[in-house]
């Protein structure tokens, strides 16, 4: 097979550059979302959702979204993990522009790049070209902002587009109630969310790829907070772990 190659596309890195439209935004630059992840009583790890700074990317004014999980001490000696994602997302569009991920999880190791062109409504990796994805699609970590943006309501729904190497749906995500939760980070009126995702099973495309930490099993339960920021600040979930709660341990608003 022919490998793809995409040219690498200028970035151009603009310290104090704020667009007009960054007030109308639910988070700010420079907000930070820490988050402990647990497997019953066991604290597996840490993750850091960063807001990290406005670029300019293929002629748009985008925001550099990072994620970092590592696992804890006592974890670690059991199943390491050390993930790594960096997002180029357009929040006028509320879409991806660019997705790395570097995941290290135990034996498993995966590197990937993806390019969209949203307007050709394509995905462009190493390997191949991806197309007829969703309009406005999504990659992992910029679902977790596209939803910031949504109006809830407890009984009603919401759609966001999801699009990477193995998915490509509009996902409906329900909001079931609010509620009073409390967390590390505080007592939070929230929104209790479940996305109506297809399967993991129907996506596996490698073998062995079922024991990837980020494999989730079953329904995947999400507290927002009831006001403009949307905050995550809880998630449940089942992996071959077993099940997972990653609550909000620090919050930084940036801006």
């Amino acid at each position: 097979m022919q490998r793809l190659v995409p040219l690498m596309l200028l970035l151009t890195l603009v310290g104090s550059f704020a667009p007009a439209a960054a007030d109308e935004l639910p988070f700010n630059v420079g907000e930070k979302l820490i988050f402990s992840a647990s497997y019953g009583d066991t604290m597996a790890g840490i993750a850091v959702l960063h807001v990290e700074k406005w670029v300019r990317y293929q002629g748009r004014d985008a925001l550099k979204l990072t994620m970092k999980l590592d696992s804890s001490a006592a974890f670690s000696d059991f199943f390491y993990v050390q993930d790594r994602i960096e997002t180029i997302f357009d929040p006028e569009a509320r879409s991806s522009l660019r997705y790395e991920k570097r995941l290290l999880e135990g034996d498993y190791v995966e590197q990937e790049v993806l390019y969209y062109d949203q307007e050709a409504h394509t995905i462009t990796s190493a390997a191949d070209v991806r197309t007829g994805i969703v309009p406005g699609g999504c990659d992992t970590l910029a679902v977790a902002y596209n939803v910031r943006f949504a109006e809830m309501t407890v009984g009603g729904s919401f759609t966001f587009p999801y699009a990477d190497a193995t998915r490509n749906e509009t996902v409906t995500v329900r909001v079931l109630d609010k509620e009073t939760v409390s967390v590390p980070a505080g007592t939070f009126e929230c929104y209790k969310l479940l996305p109506e995702l297809r399967p993991e099973s129907e996506l596996l495309d490698g073998e062995g790829e079922e024991y990837k930490l980020s494999r989730v099993h079953g329904e995947v339960y999400i507290w927002v907070t009831a006001d403009e920021r949307k905050l995550p600040v809880k998630i449940v979930g089942k992996t071959w772990f077993g099940e997972v709660v990653a609550q909000l341990e620090a919050y930084h608003p940036g801006g």
